[in-house]
């Protein structure tokens, strides 16, 4: 009896604990379906991932969650289904009153963007076109007029085409087809893409592009011809195209100088002469290609500009051609931007997220002035990039997306190497977590768990996550910043340094109080500033970090002292740090300080070489200059004691995958750690030498293409007059 006893108290503890573990097993499971819909845009399989949560899950509050994904992405499909999910969360879980709300919500949405578009062709659908490959720029193409042929640019800078009938992709400086007649351009000139957009011509024949070599603005046309330059710039000037105006005989570009000042300028096609639409004092955008298209007759160009004030929200407004007067179009607290026009110009086709998620929308335009509310036409779309209309009223577009997540892996003492495959180290918010750091005592982990929604997730507020590494507790402090970029933790575990914003225009360096979150700015960049994610010094009264003015042509590393507010050069090159303030953020981990704090280890962005220089200013040395072809540097670490150093390095084009390798400080061949994974940044070591934390990036692109959604007259009248 005693025995059987026993058995029976053994089983319930084994129930109990199997319990316990369902929900956060579903949890997990959730959290892997979200990273397929949200990081890899693939919905199919995050569909059948939420059916199993629903399925194996005992907490109606996520199985609710997940039948409400389950619509989401049946809605993104542009499939029917999506009304029928959202009604069984109204059915199945009544009691889940938020879920419920926003289910209802959502179909309430889908129902009204439902009848707008059966006033036009019922064929309403979504499809995915291409899987955009790791090799290339797919935000830099546009669709052909035609819908034949989508442009894009290689890692190399190349320009080349992809037909959607024969899904095959050629270089311009191979050979492809590109006219209505099928007429060759073979052409073999070395053309590296400067920035902006490959743009067509409105017959197809063409395309313009910026070429790296002196900025030029370049044509390259049919039958073997080209390419031609249309326009050089001045001084430091860098021109970008922007779009063509319908008659073919000006192209808008964008002038910009060292990432301030900006110009919207009409290009003449005939003579490159050129034309001030509108000067703007700050960047109006960090992207060329949102500063404006054409209306289909030519008289307006649709633009989303950054507002005056504290908010990054962007609003749409005109500008005539004529005129170069500025009327505003669609004005909203949230983010809104400019996709494109309906084949009659009547309708204005746009993305928004004053729902909460990215949205598309179309508002009526009249007499170059809006006319009536903004019409929702398709809900959640995710975070995109437009690639622009054809003739026939088809909206070609890029759904891009990141998984970034946190891994651990253990280095064996004795072989030097890391004999096991390297672990995730949250399953919360799988797919959103970036720049780990070990504390000084090795107690702690921290990162930055990256919550915000679409292509602007960077851009709001996000936890630094803090985890025991002794219970495995986490906890999360929220600091008062727009965003945070990077983070360092103070020599005695008291603070986090970090690149944040305050503020618009506003951007700096903060120390952040690792208890409270409370911020204090240390230091404020200008627009167009280039830093680095900034280093401690070991006494906690210094910081280092790499800077560049955007006028000059050199970069520095400096030496703040906090208690003084003294700046000091203490080396100077002509190199890039990684992070340009109020434009682009790149992947940082630049500075390494030395276990000693004698030595500064850094790369010199984007370059095979491997430096270290003395924190008092010294001669600089190479430690490592990697010679394999397109062989460069991600990110470096410090391993305790100083004498090795420890970095990851990856190949272009392609970078197909990233490998962590270990050197002597004093030079001589770097050896591998056994470590391979995709796009390695952020490389932390344990105090103790024996773990590393690392973040790993996979990027996702996919062109999808939605049709027969604008209202049927409009296109219809279009067709007549051609």
């Amino acid at each position: 009896m005693k025995k059987y006893s026993i058995l029976i108290a053994v089983l319930m503890v084994l129930s109990l604990s199997f319990g316990s573990l369902a929900p956060q097993n579903g949890y997990d499971l959730f959290q892997k379906a979200l990273a397929k819909e949200r990081a890899e845009g693939n919905l199919e399989e995050a569909i059948a991932l939420y059916q199993k949560v629903i399925k194996e899950a005992s907490d109606d509050s996520l199985a609710a969650k997940a039948q409400l994904r389950i619509g989401i992405c049946y809605e993104k499909l542009g499939k029917q289904e999506a009304q029928k999910a959202y009604q069984m969360v109204i059915d199945n879980y009544p009691q889940q009153t938020d879920t419920v709300k926003a289910a209802k919500e959502k179909l309430s949405i889908l129902m009204r963007a439902k009848a707008f578009a059966e006033k036009g062709d019922k064929e309403f659908r979504i499809r995915k076109v291409w899987e955009y490959p790791k090799l290339g720029r797919g935000n830099l193409g546009k669709v052909s007029p035609d819908g034949r042929f989508l442009s894009f640019s290689d890692l190399g800078g190349n320009i080349g085409v992809y037909e959607f009938a024969t899904k095959k992709r050629r270089l311009i400086t191979k050979s492809f087809f590109i006219a209505k007649k099928k007429a060759p351009i073979e052409k073999a000139e070395e053309t590296s893409i400067k920035g902006g957009v490959l743009i067509w011509a409105p017959d197809g024949n063409q395309i313009a592009y910026s070429r790296r070599k002196d900025s030029e603005l370049c044509i390259f046309g049919p039958n073997n011809s080209g390419p031609r330059v249309l326009y050089k710039t001045k001084n430091e000037e860098e021109v970008y195209p922007v779009d063509w105006s319908p008659d073919g005989k000006f192209i808008m570009a964008a002038l910009a100088e060292n990432y301030a000042a900006f110009q919207a300028v009409l290009i003449s096609v005939r003579n490159g002469s050129a034309r001030v639409l509108k000067k703007f004092d700050k960047p109006p955008t960090s992207e060329p290609r949102r500063l404006g298209i054409f209306s289909p007759d030519g008289k307006y160009i649709a633009g989303d500009f950054k507002p005056q004030g504290d908010s990054r929200a962007r609003d749409i407004s005109l500008l005539s051609v004529d005129e170069s007067s500025e009327i505003p179009l669609v004005v909203h607290p949230d983010d809104d931007l400019t996709l494109g026009w309906s084949p009659d110009g009547k309708t204005l086709v746009f993305a928004s997220n004053r729902t909460g998620t990215w949205d598309v929308w179309t508002i009526d335009v009249v007499d170059g002035k809006p006319h009536g509310d903004p019409k929702l036409i398709k809900g959640d779309i995710g975070a995109m990039w437009p690639l622009g209309f054809t003739k026939k009223g088809s909206f070609y577009y890029l759904l891009e997306g990141a998984l970034m997540d946190v891994y651990t892996a253990t280095i064996d003492s004795e072989t030097k190497k890391i004999p096991s495959p390297p672990i995730i180290a949250t399953q919360r918010f799988v797919g959103r977590n970036v720049f780990p750091e070990w504390s000084p005592d090795g107690k702690y982990l921290s990162y930055v768990s990256i919550r915000g929604p679409g292509h602007n997730r960077f851009a709001s507020r996000s936890p630094i996550c803090i985890r025991s590494m002794e219970t495995g507790d986490e906890r999360e402090i929220m600091p008062e910043l727009r965003y945070i970029w990077g983070t360092r933790w103070s020599p005695d575990g008291s603070f986090i340094l970090a690149v944040g914003s305050e503020k618009k225009d506003q951007e700096g360096f903060y120390k952040i109080d690792a208890q409270t979150g409370e911020i204090t700015s240390i230091i404020q960049f200008d627009s167009g500033d280039i830093v680095s994610e900034p280093e401690w010094s070991l006494d906690g009264k210094k910081i280092f970090y790499t800077y560049k003015q955007a006028k000059q042509k050199y970069g520095q590393i400096i030496v703040y002292n906090l208690e003084t507010k003294e700046k000091k050069e203490i080396y100077r090159e002509e190199f890039w740090p990684s992070y340009i303030v109020g434009r682009n953020a790149f992947f940082a981990h630049d500075l390494a300080l030395s276990p000693d704090g004698k030595l500064l280890a850094f790369n010199k962005g984007w370059s095979p070489t491997l430096m270290i220089v003395p924190t008092n200013g010294g001669e600089p040395r190479e430690v490592l200059r990697l010679k394999g072809k397109g062989e460069q540097i991600s990110t470096i670490a410090w391993m305790p004691g100083g004498q090795e150093l420890i970095f990851a390095s990856y190949r272009l084009p392609g970078r197909e995958s990233d490998e962590i390798w270990r050197i002597s400080v004093e030079g001589g061949e770097p050896k591998k750690l056994g470590l391979s994974k995709e796009r390695i940044h952020w490389l932390s070591v344990h105090p103790e030498g024996e773990r590393i934390v690392f973040g790993s990036s996979q990027r996702i692109k996919d062109v999808w293409v939605m049709e027969n959604f604008l209202p049927k007259e409009k296109t219809k009248k279009k067709s007549r007059s051609n």
